[in-house]
């Protein structure tokens, strides 16, 4: 398992992130990154925070790209509210899934 670990300033909590399938060749074959995160800060601040590469992947229009699921601690976001709310605080892992869709 290749993991990263990302940090910026003085970080007060970390974090895992997992990523899955074409997400890790986005981040160099990567397969967790390691972060760390400020108190009150929300999943978008984080997802921009990422490497360019897997950022521009993972974000579209200014949000979090339609063709990706974005599990934290186990709950998909569209449970937990949109990303720009959903605060990380007490969270331990969140999971980067692409969606593939065949026709």
């Amino acid at each position: 398992m290749r993991s990263m670990h990302l940090s910026e300033g003085a970080g007060e909590l970390r974090i895992t992130i997992r990523l899955l399938g074409v997400l890790q060749e986005a981040c160099g074959g990567v397969e967790r990154l390691e972060v760390e995160i400020r108190r009150g800060e929300s999943l978008l601040d984080l997802l921009r925070r990422l490497p360019a590469r897997l950022r521009n992947r993972v974000l579209a229009d200014g949000g979090v790209a339609p063709d990706l699921l974005i599990l934290v601690d186990g709950v998909e976001l569209s449970c937990l509210g949109p990303a720009d709310r959903v605060r990380l605080e007490g969270a331990r892992e969140i999971v980067l899934i692409p969606v593939i869709h065949g026709g």
